[in-house]
């Protein structure tokens, strides 16, 4: 009975030595999807802005707001940069208050022996925006949660893969 229960027990032990896919729910996966959200200074904006005012945005400005950074980096004289000041204050204000989390994680059939795909609700949650701030946006036709405060909710699908020494996981997001 001993032998049947300690070779049950090295058999599990084992099992775990042999994940070579990182699940969908990780902590170390859930750290590097908002590291990647973190890093694309827009993303927060353009979650807390209906689509209303996305548009508006593109026919006021002729340019997409990711393509404001590109138009600064040309901009010699400071001109640009004290009229888009408002849009920029924007996206520092959405990445300093928005608040990210995850959750209903689904792990996708997959082949592939070292990558796990996966789908994740991704909740975004602002609060209400100081009243000082928003006299500034009160005028223009900017609507959504970034200034109601609120939640909004979208699906998202990534990939997960552990680094061969297993001390890393690198995640991708797909159809971004």
């Amino acid at each position: 009975m001993k032998k049947v229960l300690l070779s049950l027990l090295l058999a599990l032990l084992f099992l775990g030595c042999f994940d070579t896919k990182p699940k969908c729910d990780d902590e170390d996966v859930k750290l590097t999807l908002k590291s990647i959200l973190d890093d694309d200074e827009w993303v927060y904006v353009e979650y807390g802005l209906n689509e209303q005012s996305l548009k508006a945005l593109r026919m006021a400005s002729d340019m997409d707001i990711r393509d404001v950074e590109a138009a600064l980096s040309t901009d010699k004289l400071g001109l640009l940069k004290a009229y888009f000041k408002p849009f920029l204050d924007l996206k520092d204000y959405a990445n300093e208050v928005a608040y990210t989390s995850f959750s209903s994680f689904i792990t996708q059939d997959s082949n592939d022996k070292k990558t796990t795909f996966c789908k994740a609700s991704l909740k975004l949650t602002y609060p209400q925006m100081p009243d000082d701030m928003r006299k500034n946006y009160e005028k223009g036709s900017l609507r959504g949660v970034l200034f109601d405060g609120g939640e909004y909710e979208t699906q998202i699908s990534y990939s997960a893969q552990f680094s061969d020494d297993k001390k890393q996981v690198f995640v991708e997001l797909l159809d971004y």
